[in-house]
């Protein structure tokens, strides 16, 4: 029976050592993409990069302007669900609006990892 107190789409994101409580978050992850040929009976391959995104709540001492200079840093996030990933060489995509309930951050990568423990 599933717990009626779990919540799905919250986590941790971290971005080279900053740790940052995320709600609504999402994520892509890297790898093939296909697209159809020839009216469906074909396809090609194309390499896609990943992000991750939610809402961040803002916190006194947190400043939005390193946020949106992050570039080149390691991003770690855990999910709720209990996934672990991380990417190296990530960058803050987009702009940031800060407005009642947080804000919303996207960091972009080429490529990510999940960590698994225990396997």
């Amino acid at each position: 029976m599933t717990n009626p107190n779990m919540k799905y789409g919250e986590g941790t994101l971290k971005a080279d050592g900053e740790t940052f409580g995320m709600t609504k978050i999402s994520y892509s992850l890297n790898g093939p993409e296909r697209s159809e040929t020839d009216n469906g009976q074909g396809y090609t391959t194309q390499t896609k990069g990943g992000y991750v995104k939610g809402t961040v709540e803002l916190c006194p001492g947190m400043s939005i302007e390193k946020l949106k200079a992050m570039d080149d840093v390691t991003v770690v996030w855990d999910t709720d669900t209990g996934q672990t990933y991380t990417a190296a060489h990530a960058w803050q995509n987009g702009s940031i609006e800060v407005v009642s309930g947080g804000f919303e951050v996207q960091f972009n990568f080429k490529k990510a990892n999940e960590v698994v423990t225990g396997a």
